[in-house]
Protein backbone atom coordinates (compact mmCIF):
# COMPACT_ATOMS: atom_id res chain seq x y z
CA UNK A 1 0.00 0.00 0.00
CA UNK A 2 1.20 3.53 -0.80
CA UNK A 3 1.78 6.38 1.50
CA UNK A 4 -1.15 8.20 -0.04
CA UNK A 5 -3.55 5.17 -0.58
CA UNK A 6 -2.87 4.70 3.36
CA UNK A 7 -3.29 8.22 3.71
CA UNK A 8 -6.69 8.48 1.64
CA UNK A 9 -7.96 5.28 3.46
CA UNK A 10 -7.40 6.99 6.65
CA UNK A 11 -9.22 10.42 5.72
CA UNK A 12 -12.40 8.09 5.14
CA UNK A 13 -11.90 6.48 8.98
CA UNK A 14 -11.76 9.72 10.23
CA UNK A 15 -14.71 11.35 8.46
CA UNK A 16 -16.82 8.12 9.48
CA UNK A 17 -15.30 9.12 13.06
CA UNK A 18 -16.60 12.91 12.57
CA UNK A 19 -19.92 12.00 11.54
CA UNK A 20 -20.59 9.50 14.93
CA UNK A 21 -22.40 12.19 16.76
CA UNK A 22 -25.24 12.51 19.02
CA UNK A 23 -27.83 13.96 17.04
CA UNK A 24 -26.85 10.78 14.52
CA UNK A 25 -28.06 8.18 17.58
CA UNK A 26 -24.24 7.98 19.64
CA UNK A 27 -24.27 8.09 22.92
CA UNK A 28 -22.39 10.77 24.74
CA UNK A 29 -19.32 8.32 25.44
CA UNK A 30 -19.25 7.04 21.45
CA UNK A 31 -19.45 10.62 20.14
CA UNK A 32 -15.96 11.80 22.51
CA UNK A 33 -14.18 8.58 21.67
CA UNK A 34 -14.83 9.04 18.24
CA UNK A 35 -14.11 12.47 18.22
CA UNK A 36 -10.87 12.21 20.36
CA UNK A 37 -9.74 9.11 17.53
CA UNK A 38 -9.86 11.50 14.90
CA UNK A 39 -8.23 13.87 16.44
CA UNK A 40 -5.38 11.82 17.34
CA UNK A 41 -5.42 10.43 13.74
CA UNK A 42 -5.42 13.92 11.69
CA UNK A 43 -2.42 14.90 13.95
CA UNK A 44 -0.59 11.80 13.05
CA UNK A 45 -0.94 11.95 9.42
CA UNK A 46 -1.17 15.84 9.22
CA UNK A 47 -5.09 15.37 8.26
CA UNK A 48 -6.72 19.37 7.79
CA UNK A 49 -10.80 19.65 8.16
CA UNK A 50 -11.04 21.10 4.90
CA UNK A 51 -9.08 18.24 3.41
CA UNK A 52 -12.47 15.82 4.60
CA UNK A 53 -15.98 15.05 3.52
CA UNK A 54 -18.30 15.66 6.15
CA UNK A 55 -21.81 15.77 6.50
CA UNK A 56 -21.31 16.13 10.29
CA UNK A 57 -23.47 18.46 12.40
CA UNK A 58 -23.64 21.73 11.91
CA UNK A 59 -22.53 24.51 14.78
CA UNK A 60 -25.52 26.01 16.36
CA UNK A 61 -26.50 28.89 18.45
CA UNK A 62 -28.29 28.47 22.08
CA UNK A 63 -29.02 32.08 23.82
CA UNK A 64 -29.81 32.73 27.37
CA UNK A 65 -31.42 35.86 28.82
CA UNK A 66 -29.50 37.74 31.46
CA UNK A 67 -30.50 37.94 34.91
CA UNK A 68 -29.71 41.15 36.33
CA UNK A 69 -28.98 42.57 39.98
CA UNK A 70 -28.85 46.26 39.08
CA UNK A 71 -26.67 46.61 36.26
CA UNK A 72 -25.00 43.88 36.97
CA UNK A 73 -25.23 40.86 34.06
CA UNK A 74 -25.33 37.80 36.66
CA UNK A 75 -22.44 35.32 35.44
CA UNK A 76 -21.52 37.24 32.69
CA UNK A 77 -17.87 36.91 34.05
CA UNK A 78 -18.24 32.84 33.74
CA UNK A 79 -19.13 32.44 30.19
CA UNK A 80 -15.35 32.50 28.70
CA UNK A 81 -14.65 29.69 31.54
CA UNK A 82 -18.12 27.82 30.35
CA UNK A 83 -17.53 28.44 26.76
CA UNK A 84 -13.43 26.82 26.47
CA UNK A 85 -14.88 23.66 29.15
CA UNK A 86 -17.84 23.04 26.16
CA UNK A 87 -15.83 23.81 23.39
CA UNK A 88 -17.84 26.91 22.34
CA UNK A 89 -17.15 30.38 20.88
CA UNK A 90 -19.36 33.18 23.19
CA UNK A 91 -20.79 36.44 22.61
CA UNK A 92 -23.02 38.94 24.74
CA UNK A 93 -24.92 41.58 23.89
CA UNK A 94 -26.87 43.74 26.68
CA UNK A 95 -29.86 41.29 26.72
CA UNK A 96 -28.82 37.76 26.46
CA UNK A 97 -25.34 35.65 26.13
CA UNK A 98 -24.91 33.10 22.90
CA UNK A 99 -22.83 30.02 22.78
CA UNK A 100 -22.10 29.00 19.22
CA UNK A 101 -21.18 25.73 18.80
CA UNK A 102 -21.91 22.15 18.25
CA UNK A 103 -25.48 21.06 19.00
CA UNK A 104 -25.00 18.84 21.69
CA UNK A 105 -21.82 21.44 23.21
CA UNK A 106 -23.75 24.34 22.71
CA UNK A 107 -26.79 23.00 24.79
CA UNK A 108 -24.40 21.99 27.67
CA UNK A 109 -23.11 25.39 27.83
CA UNK A 110 -26.20 27.36 27.57
CA UNK A 111 -27.55 24.90 30.51
CA UNK A 112 -24.62 25.55 32.40
CA UNK A 113 -25.05 29.05 32.17
CA UNK A 114 -28.59 29.19 33.25
CA UNK A 115 -28.30 26.74 36.08
CA UNK A 116 -25.03 29.19 37.13
CA UNK A 117 -27.12 32.52 36.95
CA UNK A 118 -30.17 31.47 38.50
CA UNK A 119 -27.93 30.26 41.28
CA UNK A 120 -25.75 33.08 42.25
CA UNK A 121 -29.29 34.96 42.33
CA UNK A 122 -30.30 32.29 44.77
CA UNK A 123 -27.57 33.12 46.59
CA UNK A 124 -28.01 36.54 46.75
CA UNK A 125 -31.34 36.24 48.05
CA UNK A 126 -29.51 33.72 50.60
CA UNK A 127 -26.76 36.27 51.57
CA UNK A 128 -28.83 39.39 51.61
CA UNK A 129 -31.31 37.82 54.47
CA UNK A 130 -28.33 36.66 56.34
CA UNK A 131 -26.29 37.80 59.44
CA UNK A 132 -23.28 38.29 57.69
CA UNK A 133 -25.33 40.60 55.40
CA UNK A 134 -26.32 42.54 58.98
CA UNK A 135 -22.93 42.03 60.33
CA UNK A 136 -21.51 44.22 57.43
CA UNK A 137 -24.03 46.82 56.87
CA UNK A 138 -23.51 47.47 60.55
CA UNK A 139 -19.68 47.64 60.41
CA UNK A 140 -19.88 49.55 57.33
CA UNK A 141 -22.99 51.54 58.00
CA UNK A 142 -21.55 54.54 54.45
CA UNK A 143 -21.63 51.21 52.28
CA UNK A 144 -24.35 50.88 50.12
CA UNK A 145 -26.59 47.57 50.25
CA UNK A 146 -25.94 46.96 46.44
CA UNK A 147 -22.13 47.75 46.98
CA UNK A 148 -21.64 44.89 49.42
CA UNK A 149 -24.05 42.87 47.39
CA UNK A 150 -21.68 43.46 44.53
CA UNK A 151 -18.82 42.65 46.26
CA UNK A 152 -20.35 39.52 47.00
CA UNK A 153 -21.61 38.63 43.55
CA UNK A 154 -17.88 39.61 42.30
CA UNK A 155 -16.69 36.23 45.19
CA UNK A 156 -18.57 34.31 43.84
CA UNK A 157 -18.37 34.59 40.15
CA UNK A 158 -14.56 34.58 41.00
CA UNK A 159 -14.49 31.28 42.39
CA UNK A 160 -16.76 30.01 40.18
CA UNK A 161 -14.07 30.81 37.26
CA UNK A 162 -10.83 29.17 39.15
CA UNK A 163 -13.21 25.81 39.84
CA UNK A 164 -14.59 26.24 35.74
CA UNK A 165 -10.95 26.62 34.54
CA UNK A 166 -9.95 23.41 37.09
CA UNK A 167 -12.51 21.28 35.15
CA UNK A 168 -11.17 22.62 31.19
CA UNK A 169 -7.55 21.66 32.79
CA UNK A 170 -8.56 18.30 34.08
CA UNK A 171 -10.23 17.64 30.48
CA UNK A 172 -6.99 18.67 28.59
CA UNK A 173 -4.81 16.91 30.42
CA UNK A 174 -6.60 13.65 30.41
CA UNK A 175 -6.18 13.86 26.56
CA UNK A 176 -2.47 14.89 26.73
CA UNK A 177 -2.16 11.86 28.96
CA UNK A 178 -4.35 9.30 26.64
CA UNK A 179 -1.94 10.16 23.64
CA UNK A 180 0.83 11.80 24.56
CA UNK A 181 0.30 14.89 22.73
CA UNK A 182 -1.46 18.44 22.47
CA UNK A 183 -4.01 17.79 19.96
CA UNK A 184 -5.39 19.61 17.21
CA UNK A 185 -8.89 21.21 18.57
CA UNK A 186 -10.91 19.48 15.37
CA UNK A 187 -14.50 20.76 16.68
CA UNK A 188 -13.40 24.32 17.17
CA UNK A 189 -11.77 24.43 13.45
CA UNK A 190 -15.44 23.56 12.35
CA UNK A 191 -16.89 25.62 14.61
CA UNK A 192 -15.07 28.72 12.97
CA UNK A 193 -16.13 27.76 9.48
CA UNK A 194 -20.07 27.46 10.41
CA UNK A 195 -19.57 30.66 12.10
CA UNK A 196 -18.03 32.42 9.21
CA UNK A 197 -20.60 31.37 7.22
CA UNK A 198 -23.12 33.06 9.38
CA UNK A 199 -21.71 36.38 8.69
CA UNK A 200 -22.22 37.88 11.99
CA UNK A 201 -19.65 40.09 12.59
CA UNK A 202 -18.46 40.52 16.02
CA UNK A 203 -16.60 43.66 18.08
CA UNK A 204 -14.83 43.96 21.69
CA UNK A 205 -15.98 46.29 24.09
CA UNK A 206 -14.11 46.82 27.74
CA UNK A 207 -15.47 47.13 30.92
CA UNK A 208 -13.46 48.35 33.96
CA UNK A 209 -13.27 46.63 37.08
CA UNK A 210 -14.85 47.53 40.16
CA UNK A 211 -12.98 48.11 43.53
CA UNK A 212 -13.78 45.72 46.54
CA UNK A 213 -15.06 47.61 49.14
CA UNK A 214 -16.06 44.99 51.80
CA UNK A 215 -13.36 41.75 52.01
CA UNK A 216 -15.52 39.84 54.16
CA UNK A 217 -18.83 39.87 51.49
CA UNK A 218 -16.27 39.10 48.83
CA UNK A 219 -15.41 35.77 51.28
CA UNK A 220 -18.93 35.13 51.72
CA UNK A 221 -19.20 35.04 48.14
CA UNK A 222 -16.12 33.09 47.53
CA UNK A 223 -18.01 30.45 50.09
CA UNK A 224 -20.90 30.52 47.94
CA UNK A 225 -19.53 29.91 45.20
CA UNK A 226 -18.09 26.25 46.30
CA UNK A 227 -21.22 25.64 47.12
CA UNK A 228 -22.86 25.91 43.79
CA UNK A 229 -22.50 22.39 41.61
CA UNK A 230 -21.35 22.18 38.23
CA UNK A 231 -22.28 19.21 36.00
CA UNK A 232 -21.63 20.44 32.61
CA UNK A 233 -22.25 17.11 31.14
CA UNK A 234 -18.66 17.60 30.32
CA UNK A 235 -16.72 13.93 30.87
CA UNK A 236 -12.90 13.76 31.09
CA UNK A 237 -13.22 10.64 32.10
CA UNK A 238 -10.93 7.53 31.61
CA UNK A 239 -10.30 8.77 28.06
CA UNK A 240 -7.00 6.60 27.66
CA UNK A 241 -9.03 3.31 28.17
CA UNK A 242 -11.60 4.54 25.54
CA UNK A 243 -9.08 5.05 23.08
CA UNK A 244 -7.68 1.24 23.14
Amino acid sequence: MTVNTEREKVKQRVAKLLNVTLDRGASENEALLAAEKAEELMVHYDIQLSELSLRSARAVQATVPFRRYGNHRLAWKNARYIAGLCDCMYWGNKHEATFFGLPHEAEIASHLFDTITNCIAAEIDVYRNSDAFAAEKKANPVSHSRTIIGDFIDGIEERLNSRLRELDANKVRSVQEATGRSLVPVKMEQIKEDFKATGIKLYTTYSYGRWTSSSAAYSSGMAAGDRISLSPGVRSGPIAERLK
